[in-house]
């Protein structure tokens, strides 16, 4: 009776040994249980920034973890996405990208540092945001007299953007092809000076971000000539759409969405889906989207891959037509 008591202790303690030594007990816990780091790659203020800040408040509350804003500036967004692309796919590193690095960066550029499509997991579009065209109120009072000239004097009416290859680039290179004539590109490093060069009569039309237009607007300092999305913005609802002068195939957004690195486990990815799209009816995210004109959009992960596809082909055909080419 001692000896099969014996051999029974050993049998536990054996197996409890087998137990605390097996590979089970290697595996992490519930997912998230640590920080989330949320790499923004453009610089901490400007309009990626402000929703990224306004989402990361709500994902935290959703999640129970802190998600740590990094902001990664730099080659129109590459640099941050660069980063996640190289970071571990275990969810704790995420994207808060927009249009460029995800999308039109792979139509401009002949050697990118990744493949947005073969090397980031998309997780669901967040939000899009139209562009709006904007003149110093002594010039032209409507778009179509601009294009008049344009088709008269071709080359004798500028555009600005915020730089070359830059969504407001391919937005001005879209409206050149639509309208049928030749503009001249005049590029800006960032909104401020290209506000600024609009508001002293420096360049025809300025192609600028909502937020950074909307003040100029509403003191009558700039005249807006329409916006780029196929619904007028509740920010400035009485600024028509291409599509309402006349220009029906036109169409430009820039948008947000999130990403993580390839590979990351699937319920991962469905957890981190689930929650952006908790954070989006959040009334303060809500309220935050609303003051940069933007518009909530979220997506399953499938329709997010979707999108961006079909980004990238439009993006390819703009920058194929008006021969944009970077290194």
């Amino acid at each position: 009776m001692k000896s099969a008591r014996l051999v029974r202790c050993v049998i536990v303690v054996l197996m409890a040994g087998w137990s605390a030594a097996s590979p089970a007990s290697d595996q992490p816990g519930p997912y998230p249980s640590r920080p989330i780091r949320m790499v923004v790659p453009y610089p901490p203020g400007g309009g990626t920034d402000i929703t990224a800040r306004a989402m990361a408040k709500s994902v935290a509350e959703i999640l129970g973890q802190p998600v740590i804003i990094e902001n990664r500036p730099g080659a129109t967004g590459m640099i941050g996405a660069k980063n996640i692309v190289a970071s571990p796919p275990d969810g704790y590193s995420v994207l808060f990208g927009a249009a460029s690095e995800m999308a039109i960066n792979a139509s401009l550029y002949k050697n990118m540092a990744y493949d947005p499509r073969a090397a980031l997991e998309p997780v669901s579009l967040i939000a899009t945001f139209p562009l709006i065209l904007v003149t110093s109120s002594g010039k032209e009072p409507s778009l179509e007299r601009f294009m008049e000239r344009a088709r008269k004097f071709p080359g004798s009416v500028t555009y600005g953007s915020i730089g070359v290859g830059s969504p407001q680039h391919l937005a001005g290179a879209l409206l050149e092809a639509v309208t049928r004539t030749r503009l001249i590109h005049v590029p800006y490093k960032g909104s401020g000076p290209l506000i600024l060069d609009a508001l002293g009569g420096h360049v025809d039309i300025a192609i600028s971000s909502l937020p950074a237009a909307v003040q100029t607007i509403n003191s009558g300092e700039l005249r807006a000539l329409a916006v780029t999305s196929a619904r007028r913005s509740a920010t400035v609802p009485n600024v028509p759409t291409m599509a309402e002068l006349g220009y029906g195939d036109y169409e430009f957004n820039t948008w947000v969405g999130v990403a993580v690195p390839v590979g990351t486990p699937r319920p991962i990815v469905t957890r981190l889906n689930e929650t952006f799209l908790r954070a989006l009816a959040n009334k303060e995210v809500q309220a935050s989207f609303a003051s940069q004109g933007a518009e909530p959009d979220g997506t399953s992960p499938g329709q997010f891959r979707e999108f961006i596809l079909k980004e990238i082909s439009k993006s390819d055909g703009i920058v194929s037509r008006a021969n944009i080419q970077l290194d």
